[in-house]
């Protein structure tokens, strides 16, 4: 058993309120970004998204209440209140939204018989979204079934649409030794420690990276148990995969400007990670975190076949472990252009936003001094990217459609705006 690189979100949370939550809100690194709070007495808030120009839905992670925030007041009565199992780092858990007639809104939680009762699985429902009134979620449809046990952390949850609709969802891999975390004796793929690309009926999305094949003569390719060997199954959901051996992760984004994937990965006692997640990547975990040149003697990976065996490093690391969470390009903000060729990551562990620099091709970042080598080796060097501080726990960060960036603190119960100095007219609700 590994150790683990930060306490439960419900944790931190509790002992953030008991000590008062007292770290104002700074942005040290530009004293033109002005942070003023947007909405308080949330109760452990991990995502949100806007249905509106001055309309958000915010999720709650222990009651499983889902709550509207419009013109900046928090509504008393909830949207949804969802029974969910909120041990640990489960709960509601990630939010997206597609807009429409009507609008969709897409919810990751882990399901319970009752809020505290028996976990029956984290799983995504599609509801539709009627503004009307105090607003409701309706017509739930189940998307995607995964599991949940033995957890009861590294659940992910983080999901969003790309502008083709199709559904992202990463999950962790909640404790599990299996093949999908590169152990070749293990379990086989049992959607543990993957992202999903996945059609908004939870179907597989066209252009997958990741072929069904049967489960013992693993070169046969398959669409059904019958074309494969007797005894033998095919192993129909790797076609809903985009990639594995990811230990956990509390956030995912696509660049805007190029569409390409990023996440934040949580490493066990040291080697957080920001990667750029190619079509099949296997992002490394058990066999490693971190560079690959700090451990060259690793543990082999296991490669999942039909693949290439898409390793790559990590775009940046963190060597003591800060617990990133959500990650976020400031494209188009109030910020100015000169934030358009950056990413910033929040985290739970210090309660820092980061600021890191993209080179050229947006495939990476350009750092310089002991950072050269993209990984944060002391506090000292941490702190050479950071350009906020005093959040607490920080579990997303979002464009509004002010183009202002909204920051989610999970400890704090608290939605911060951060404006910057470019007044930038409201162009119209876009969703982010």
């Amino acid at each position: 058993m590994h150790v683990r690189s930060f306490r439960s979100l419900a944790a931190v949370a509790i002992s953030a309120a008991l000590a008062g939550t007292a770290a104002a809100q700074t942005m040290p690194g530009d004293a033109n970004l002005v942070v003023t709070p947007f909405v308080t007495g949330l109760s452990q808030p991990t995502t949100m998204a806007f249905v509106g120009a001055n309309d958000i839905l915010v999720l709650q992670k222990a009651n499983g209440q889902v709550r509207r925030v419009t013109g900046g007041v928090l509504q008393a009565t909830p949207v949804l209140d969802l029974p969910v199992s909120s041990t640990s780092e489960r709960g509601l858990l990630g939010i997206a939204v597609q807009a429409g007639a009507p609008m969709r809104v897409f919810l990751y939680f882990s399901e319970a018989t009752s809020d505290g009762g028996t976990a029956l699985g984290n799983r995504v429902y599609r509801y539709d979204w009627n503004p009307a009134g105090t607003g409701s979620l309706t017509n739930p449809q189940l998307v995607l079934d995964l599991p949940i046990t033995p957890g009861p952390n590294h659940d992910g949850g983080i999901i969003l649409l790309d502008s083709a609709n199709r559904l992202y969802v990463v999950i962790g891999e909640l404790n599990r030794n299996g093949q999908l975390q590169n152990y070749p004796a293990g379990a086989p793929p049992d959607d543990t420690g993957v992202i999903f690309r996945v059609n908004t009926d939870g179907t597989a999305a066209a252009g997958n990276p990741f072929t069904p094949y049967c489960s013992t003569t693993t070169t046969t390719t398959c669409t059904t148990s019958a074309n494969c060997p007797g005894g033998e199954t095919c192993l129909t959901q790797v076609a809903k995969y985009y990639a594995y051996g990811v230990r956990n992760s509390f956030g995912m984004t696509l660049d805007p400007v190029t569409g390409k994937l990023w996440d934040s990965e949580n490493g066990p006692s040291n080697y957080d990670e920001i990667n750029l997640v190619a079509p099949g990547f296997n992002s490394g975990w058990e066999s490693l975190m971190g560079p690959e040149l700090r451990t060259p003697s690793h543990p082999a990976f296991w490669q999942l076949p039909g693949s290439s065996g898409n390793y790559s490093d990590p775009e940046f690391s963190w060597l003591a472990t800060i617990a990133p969470t959500g990650i976020f390009f400031p494209y188009g903000t109030t910020w100015g252009a000169g934030y358009n060729d950056k990413v910033l990551v929040g985290d739970n562990n210090i309660g820092n936003i980061s600021v890191l620099p993209l080179n050229a091709t947006r495939d990476g970042f350009v750092l310089t001094g002991g950072l050269a080598d993209l990984v944060a080796d002391s506090a000292t060097e941490r702190d050479q990217i950071r350009i906020g501080q005093g959040f607490g726990v920080i579990t997303d960060i979002k464009k509004g459609p002010d183009d202002n960036v909204y920051v989610v603190s999970l400890s704090a119960g608290t939605i911060y705006r951060i404006a910057g100095p470019v007044p930038v007219e409201l162009q119209g609700f876009s969703i982010e």
